[in-house]
């Protein structure tokens, strides 16, 4: 996901809570070639060479961090050489003790390999992307030398329901409105890439004849079904398939179930079509616990399960009795250390800034992993999710210091008092947070579009006037 998929959120989940596979924040491939935008391109690609990444946590740098792009020391700022190796110890010991080790990991440390995802519509432009990737990642020179290539495969961005999607031509919109087109970029990247490097594709279910009959598909061919959508992804030479069980129209807060019988019928539909009885094919989609993978599993028939949403608020999801806690006090203390882990990650990898900007956009990332660790205490105390927010606070230390705060303010609540507060309900986590529905009041007015609209400008005009004060206030 845009901002939220940096290197040190990756590693922790690779190396604490048994994540297989990761892919990297989706990066534009028009802007990632631009002649003049090697800004963009160093403040987007966090894959390096696995063994810098390895040198780096294991200490034989010498305590050093992981720094390419300026708006990364924003964050260290107060941070002494002695919490940096303090913060890598903690994460040796983390992985030790998920080993089932109570001291530090003092063998190789596990570094799988990423997929980069690209969102691209013109087939050149994709290939040259994809092969500058390659080249900056080191993949190339590796490749040259006999060695182990940090980047699994590149995988072209088909699922983003995003109305941006749209006007960049890229995502869902993509795949529903320009399958031809689709399907080029994907058979050419096959045929210039590696072999040894995957090209991969995460869809969304196909749009129905209802949404091409209310005019919603943006052009006059009528959809694909699934079995067309499938075979079409295969004759392209596709390595692998995820499969997210919506359509782009379930989104936000029209978010409905995912369909896992669909997701069914696109496993079985490409390993028919392909002949291959273990064709690689991902579900994604209605994951929130750690029960619902083995269920989705045993529905779909797939390889593999991803996450995205759910693993943001739990990266345990994939570690088996991680996301299960018998107590409220339990769940309070997992998702503290949840975030106190991160921290420590990023202490030693300090997040690019990607699309969030070069201005602070290095703690806004974590910032936004912060909100969703902490989601469910942070509404029950808005003056630490408001202070959260503020660009004021722009460190890790001073993240260190919230969590500190929030950790005291529930210390003298006991277990029962706990339970009956609201951050204790498993409609009170951040994945819900387009699930539940809001009451209708008596004599409320049900807002038309127009109306809707209006309302979202009134809020974006709030919200520029609050950045301007708070520009005014800096000066």
């Amino acid at each position: 996901m845009v901002a939220q998929s940096d290197l040190p959120f990756r590693l922790m989940c690779e190396q604490l809570y048994n994540v297989d596979l990761s892919y990297t924040q989706m990066i534009h491939a028009v802007n990632f070639i631009e002649k003049n935008g090697e800004t963009f391109r160093t403040n987007h690609l966090d894959v390096y060479p696995q063994s810098t990444v390895r040198d780096i946590l294991s200490g034989k740098e010498g305590g050093s961090v992981l720094l390419v792009s300026p708006p990364q020391s924003t964050a260290l700022k107060g941070l002494s050489a002695n919490d940096i190796e303090q913060s890598r110890m903690r994460i040796l010991a983390a992985i030790g003790k998920s080993k089932g080790s109570d001291t530090s990991y003092d063998q190789e440390v596990r570094m799988p390999k990423t997929v980069v995802q690209i969102a691209a519509h013109d087939p050149d432009v994709a290939v040259e992307a994809a092969m500058m990737i390659l080249e900056r990642s080191g993949s190339s020179e590796l490749f040259q030398n006999g060695a182990t290539s940090p980047v699994a495969a590149i995988d072209l961005n088909l699922g983003c329901p995003q109305s941006i999607a749209r006007k960049g031509r890229y995502g869902s919109f993509l795949h529903d409105e320009s399958p031809q087109l689709t399907y080029k970029v994907l058979t050419k990247l096959r045929s210039k890439l590696p072999k040894e490097i995957g090209v991969t594709a995460k869809i969304r279910l196909p749009p129905t004849q209802a949404h091409a009959d209310a005019g919603k598909l943006g052009n006059n061919i009528g959809p694909q079904t699934i079995d067309e959508r499938i075979r079409c992804l295969i004759d392209c030479g596709v390595d692998l398939i995820t499969v997210h069980g919506r359509t782009r129209f379930e989104n936000k807060v029209a978010v409905g179930a995912a369909d896992w019988d669909a997701v069914r019928a696109c496993v079985d539909s490409a390993r028919v079509y392909s002949g291959d009885t273990n064709y690689p094919v991902l579900a994604n989609g209605g994951i929130e616990f750690a029960e619902d993978v083995q269920k989705c599993l045993d529905i779909t028939n797939a390889s593999g399960v991803m996450s995205s949403e759910s693993l943001l608020e739990l990266p345990g999801l994939f570690c088996p009795g991680e996301g299960a806690t018998a107590s409220s006090k339990g769940l309070l203390e997992r998702q503290l250390r949840y975030a106190d882990t991160y921290l420590d990650y990023t202490t030693v990898f300090p997040p690019l800034p990607g699309s969030l900007g070069t201005r602070g956009g290095s703690f806004n990332v974590i910032r936004s992993h912060m909100f969703k660790f902490l989601h469910r205490y942070l509404e029950e105390h808005p003056d630490l999710r408001s202070w959260l927010g503020n660009q004021e606070l722009n460190t890790i230390k001073q993240a260190r210091d919230l969590v500190s705060d929030l950790r005291a303010r529930y210390s003298n609540i006991d277990e029962d008092q706990l339970r009956l507060k609201s951050s204790s309900s498993t409609t009170a986590s951040w994945y819900r947070r387009h699930r539940r529905k809001k009451p209708q009041l008596e004599n409320e007015p049900v807002l038309t579009l127009e109306g809707r609209k209006q309302l979202a400008k009134l809020r974006i005009k709030k919200m520029q006037e609050e950045r301007m004060k708070r520009s005014i206030r800096s000066v």
